[in-house]
């Protein structure tokens, strides 16, 4: 079976046949020329081993690429401050914060590269497929399912493309692909990926076990179109005109995963993000990390502390990078499961949480983390830089301090600024690379796509209300009596209630760090208010492009490494 591809996390990625490496900036004919049928695989074992080639393409949606970068740096929920001499890379992550990104940043490359290297890679298989049933070798009732399930994952790479960089060629002929194939507008290109989905995703099979983990059923199907058509106002409108909203057609794909599907919310939220979390009730799609066999999930490298080394015993020092924001950490309420306790001058937080946060320390739970570095006062500098009144006691986000979590972007971030993304837990002794399955599609997510379809269709939708109220009944949350309320990070203004706001905030809590909030924050139209959430900047020459006028950013420009390659590509406008 496929399972035993990833079965105790043995993924051969090592061994997979034919598994290309292109830059899929680049669709020359030459690279097709080099799959002969003398390539083809044969036996059961080398199908399975085939189509975990394709699955290997996903590993970059977790956290440790810029696909997924783009997703969330841009956003309330994180940034990653230059401190000192860390973590300037060019000013790249500065600018991802502040929406100055240009063509020529080197994430939009890479962004780009997962997207069509994913869908080149089904498509190719696919291919092969196709031929094997020519040649007589493979039955077509056979090779159905395979075909069927590669074109589904491949409308997964697909969506991707469409949301972050919408106009963009869509190729699905391997052998015979334009070389410079022509774009495809973002309404159309939503068009083809449902058709693809609603013909495709019937032929796949509905069981949730082990042959199907980590791989594309008919429940992963559904999840990926109800996503679809929870955004079809935005993936079918343009800058001057909203699109077709598709709110029922968002709440019945949605709503048969939850009235059929074999899935269910954990008791214990965090059961969904453990070193072992296989098992979980609520993966629908995950991809199976693995600290030996399927390296490349390193968050703790990204997000921990240079001490917090000594706090996991971990074989190697962390980076000390990616962080989140005081609005979006204060837009959980304390005694919510989910965020967790910061650590005091008394001893380390008891209580797991999204976010480590407060004083730290080591694995002893006595001996505090300490930092010889820590940020000293600069008078001379303009505006002066006073330090960090926490001295050297590492107190990530400066908890209690009285002091901004994060007070700037960069130059001179403090070494302890921010709370850090702890979602996923942090196996004490750990590698570099850590050995969680990484969801990508989880069933809270499904209940939440569900009551925003069912609110859009009717704001005094009761079911809406329960539905979110389940998610943070399980992380022991107060009730909501109205989705209505404010955004995290308008609280401060102090206005009156925005209608469904309570949703939107419940979308970002729920679903921290895993990939959705700049979509999230584009549907609901706050993804252009940067300045409200983004802290103070004073790195010369950083632009931030906030408000209305700058209303492209919604989407990202195409990278200009891909205008060489393809001179049929049109620019977004703006850039």
């Amino acid at each position: 079976m496929f399972r035993s591809f990833f079965a105790g996390k043995i993924l051969l990625v090592g061994s997979v046949i034919i598994c290309f490496n292109i830059s899929c900036t680049d669709l020359e004919e030459e690279l097709f020329s080099e799959v002969t049928p003398g390539d083809f695989f044969k036996t059961d074992e080398q199908y399975a081993t085939a189509i975990a080639t394709a699955y290997t393409r996903l590993g970059p949606f977790a956290v440790d690429s810029d696909a997924y970068s783009l997703q969330e740096i841009s956003t309330d929920e994180m940034v990653v401050p230059t401190r000192g001499a860390d973590w300037d890379d060019g000013g790249d992550w500065r600018r991802l914060a502040l929406h100055s990104w240009t063509s020529e940043d080197g994430k939009l490359n890479s962004a780009w590269n997962f997207g069509y290297q994913g869908a080149i890679t089904c498509n190719r298989l696919v291919y092969q497929f196709e031929e094997l049933v020519k040649m007589g070798d493979l039955k077509p009732e056979d090779a159905e399912n395979f075909i069927a399930e590669l074109i589904v994952l491949r409308c997964f790479f697909y969506w991707y493309l469409l949301d972050t960089f919408g106009n963009v060629p869509y190729v699905t002929d391997f052998a015979n692909a334009d070389p410079e194939p022509h774009p495809v507008t973002r309404k159309e290109l939503y068009g083809f990926l449902v058709e693809e989905l609603v013909e495709n995703v019937p032929r796949l099979a509905k069981s949730n076990d082990g042959s199907t983990y980590g791989r594309m059923n008919y429940w992963a199907g559904k999840h990926l179109l109800a996503v679809l058509y929870l955004n079809a106002e935005t993936y079918t409108g343009t800058l001057e005109s909203p699109g077709t909203p598709e709110w029922q057609k968002a709440a019945d794909a949605s709503g048969e995963l939850i009235d059929d599907g074999p899935f269910s919310l954990e008791a214990d939220y965090f059961a969904n993000f453990n070193v072992n979390s296989d098992a979980s009730k609520e993966f629908i799609l995950a991809i199976p990390f693995d600290k030996v066999y399927y390296t490349g999930f390193n968050l703790n490298m990204r997000t921990l502390h240079y001490g917090s080394q000594e706090t996991y015993n971990l074989t190697a020092q962390p980076w000390n990078g990616y962080c989140t924001l005081e609005e979006f950490y204060n837009s959980y309420e304390d005694t919510d499961l989910r965020k967790g306790k910061p650590g005091t001058l008394q001893g380390p937080s008891k209580v797991r949480g999204n976010f480590p946060a407060g004083y730290q320390y080591k694995a002893d739970g006595i001996t505090p983390v300490t930092d010889s570095n820590w940020e000293k006062p600069n008078l001379e500098r303009d505006p002066p830089l006073l330090g960090d009144p926490d001295g050297p006691h590492v107190n990530l986000g400066n908890i209690g301090s009285g002091q901004p979590m994060v007070n700037e972007l960069g130059p001179q971030a403090y070494r302890q600024a921010g709370a850090r993304i702890g979602k996923w837990e942090f196996e004490k002794g750990g590698t570099p690379d850590m050995s969680n399955d990484r969801a990508i599609f989880r069933f809270a997510h499904t209940l939440l796509i569900r009551a925003e379809a069912l609110w859009r269709i009717d704001p005094g939708s009761m079911e809406a209300l329960n539905l979110v109220n389940q998610i943070r009944e399980s992380a022991n949350a107060t009730p909501l009596s109205t989705l209505d309320g404010m955004p995290g990070f308008l609280v401060s203004e102090g206005s009156g209630p925005v209608p469904g706001a309570e949703l939107l905030n419940e979308f970002g809590r729920e679903m921290f760090a895993e990939g959705w909030r700049r979509t999230d924050l584009i549907r609901w139209g706050y993804f252009t208010e940067v300045d409200k959430w983004i802290p103070p900047f004073n790195n010369p020459g950083d632009i931030l492009r906030a408000g209305e006028e700058y209303a492209y950013t919604t989407l990202f420009p195409l990278p200009r490494s891909a205008d060489p390659v393809n001179p049929n590509l049109i620019q977004n406008p703006g850039y």
